[in-house]
């Protein structure tokens, strides 16, 4: 199963009940002769801070860890948490795996969640620092989601959901996320995260007829619960006019509001808004644009870091030409599979623009790019066969490229089809 990516759980559980049922001091003596949920209590007042004492991470992870090892799962998971974080202590992956073992043997679903995580993946032992690894077990980790699924997990619904919907091709499952996010839409204060992927199903018909109006109502409800993503995915349906009348004024704030609450792709919207003079008539305003745009990039927003690689390799406003910064920018976009990025870093290693220069390298994002369906890259890809650069020299395997570039439109490769193969 594919899907768009995985959420720990990394709030610290936190027991209200008890917690102010002893002054801080009565607490710690407690604590000190050894009772497990002073410890635990006493933990938490580091951890979250209160008006006893002042907050310390350092020690709340000892605490926790003793209370741990006193049995407390509620302080296990804490513990587990501390460690794969680094709150307090030194962050250990290894040791909060263990812990959240612990805790998810003794009842804890937040652990058994979190461990699910690490075994869809995994992760590699760290040899300078002597951390073991821990080998990935997708199918146990989807045995954990399920069977906290079937107990009423939300986070663990939340994300079965989303795994069935990743599967387009097979209606069953997208019924299933379709019948879940339905029921958790009804709670008193839904999550947000389900009223934009119920908004997302309305969209496409995943699971359920389409509705564009409802659609409309189901993303205004996120976005009034504060979800970033949600304001952005409803500037885009008032910008091109999906389920609701065009409005780039109506947009471009949805897009602001989106882009102050941190989702990247709203930063990078906002940007081009910006940098064109969108909404009409307004002025275009390069600076805050590229503030945003920069903003964007730290997100991770593939867009927005290829657009900074073009900045750098052209020049734009205060940014002065850099082909090494723009080769970064290229390359992380790239990485994250955008096909105009690994065109340009193919590019830049092939002329030795701001790279070693490197035809194989070159070669390589080509490929990446040209699988996407860049014609420009199916059309390189083919010289470079024909001219054996980087590659050995094959007649046919350059025609062969050149075609499938010809085919998406590309009129140099139409014009070398028809001078050198006749």
């Amino acid at each position: 199963m594919r899907f768009s990516g995985y959420i720990f759980l990394f709030f610290l559980l936190f027991s209200c009940s008890s917690l102010f049922s002893k002054g801080i001091s009565s607490l710690r003596s407690s604590a000190e002769k050894g009772d497990p949920m002073s410890m635990y209590l006493l933990g938490n007042h580091y951890f979250y801070g209160s008006e006893h004492v002042k907050r310390n991470f350092t020690l709340a992870a000892y605490w926790y860890q003793r209370a741990a090892s006193a049995g407390v799962v509620d302080a296990m998971f804490n513990y587990a948490v501390c460690l794969d974080r680094g709150f307090g202590v030194k962050r250990n992956r290894y040791n909060a795996y263990l812990w959240y073992q612990k805790a998810s043997d003794g009842g804890s679903k937040h652990a058994k969640y979190n461990l699910a995580q690490i075994l869809f993946t995994g992760f590699p032992e760290d040899k300078e620092k002597n951390i073991p690894g821990v080998k990935a077990s997708p199918q146990l980790a989807l045995h954990y989601i399920q069977d906290l699924a079937d107990e009423k997990f939300e986070p663990a619904e939340i994300l079965l959901a989303e795994m069935l919907l990743e599967q387009r091709d097979k209606p069953e499952l997208a019924a299933r996320a379709a019948e879940i996010l339905l029921r958790l839409a009804k709670n008193k204060k839904p999550n947000p995260k389900v009223l934009r992927m119920l908004a997302d199903c309305r969209y496409a018909g995943l699971g359920m007829k389409s509705d564009p109006v409802e659609m409309i109502r189901l993303l205004e409800q996120a976005v009034a619960l504060g979800d970033s993503e949600a304001a952005g995915k409803l500037a885009f349906c008032y910008e091109y006019g999906r389920g609701v009348q065009r409005d780039e004024k109506k947009a471009f704030e949805l897009y602001k509001l989106g882009a102050k609450r941190g989702n990247g792709m709203s930063q990078f919207k906002l940007a081009e808004f910006l940098i064109l003079g969108r909404p009409e008539g307004t002025e275009p305003d390069v600076n805050t644009a590229l503030k945003w745009y920069d903003a964007a990039a730290k997100s991770r927003n593939p867009q927005a870091l290829f657009r900074m690689g073009v900045f750098y390799l052209d020049g734009m406003g205060p940014i002065r030409k850099d082909d090494e910064k723009a080769a970064k920018y290229f390359y992380e976009s790239a990485k994250l599979g955008y096909a105009q990025a690994q065109y340009n870093l193919a590019c830049l290693f092939s002329e030795g623009r701001g790279v070693m220069k490197d035809e194989a390298a070159a070669l390589f994002w080509y490929l990446q790019a040209a699988k996407k369906g860049d014609a420009a890259s199916a059309r390189t890809i083919g010289i470079f066969y024909l001219e054996g650069r980087g590659v050995s020299k094959s007649i046919t395997k350059a025609e062969q490229w050149l075609r499938r570039a010809a085919e998406a439109g590309d009129f140099e490769a139409q014009r070398i089809l028809r001078t050198r193969f006749r």
